[in-house]
């Protein structure tokens, strides 16, 4: 079983890819979260994975939510994990073994997509980020299959600096006030159900942000309307999510 956290895409496109390489199964753990459930037991001797975005170094909250509702994988259960990122992953995966076992990581280059830092990358860009993974997932795939003891992963500079110290301020300073809807947000309600942690509610036809964000960007990078804004800093940003066509 191949459990996946995505906001804008990235890591749902990879899971899918793994899931057909390896003939296993994938499942969004936001539907997980959202309605309450708890993840079954694995089969003696299933796989488990996990693929997720890096979020400021370190996996995502809500990824330590769900793996806390994970019932422990026996020994005999090969456990990997895979990152995508825009950058590097630091110690992410060092971080992530204080919740869970791990018997082989991986990370993958994607198109970056956390817009307070950048906006959408050139096509260009994403097409060659895209492409290389492409080339990558089935290697990965191979190694899974294998059983192998792997790290592949691309931790860069000063991974401990980056995790340890820049991950801690992320998650202390994190928050949903700056967010707001312009004139073109009609209601449809869409940011509200791509919430992974139900932050959003509609008053009155207006989504109202409730003080429990991750800064996934789901809601921003993917409504329709491109309506959501946060602060001035995301105003002239073009939006990414990632490309149906691939």
């Amino acid at each position: 079983m191949i459990y996946y956290f995505s906001g804008t895409g990235n890591s749902a496109w990879v899971a899918r890819m793994l899931a057909d390489a390896t003939a296993d199964r994938c499942e969004d753990m936001s539907t997980y979260l959202k309605n309450g459930w708890h993840p079954p037991p694995l089969v003696p001797g299933e796989r488990l994975g996990l693929v997720f975005p890096v979020h400021a170094w370190r996996p995502p909250r809500v990824v330590l939510d769900f793996i806390n509702q994970l019932p422990p994988p026996s020994e005999e259960s090969y456990v990997f994990a895979v990152c995508t990122m825009g950058g590097f992953a630091g110690n992410t995966f060092s971080f992530l073994r204080q919740f869970i076992r791990l018997d082989s990581c991986y990370s993958v280059l994607m198109p970056e997509n956390y817009i307070l830092l950048a906006g959408r990358e050139s096509d260009a860009q994403i097409k060659h980020k895209i492409t290389a993974a492409k080339a990558l997932i089935p290697k990965i795939a191979a190694s899974i299959l294998a059983g192998k003891k792997a790290f592949l992963v691309k931790r860069g500079l000063l991974p401990s600096f980056f995790t340890g110290c820049i991950g801690a301020l992320f998650n202390w300073r994190v928050n949903d006030r700056k967010f707001h809807t312009t004139a073109k947000c009609n209601g449809c309600g869409t940011c509200a159900g791509l919430c992974p942690l139900s932050n959003i509610s509609l008053d009155n036809g207006q989504p109202k942000w409730q003080g429990n964000c991750i800064h996934c960007m789901a809601c921003l990078q993917r409504c329709p309307q491109q309506a959501i804004e946060y602060g001035k800093i995301t105003l002239s940003r073009k939006r990414y999510v990632f490309p149906d066509s691939c």
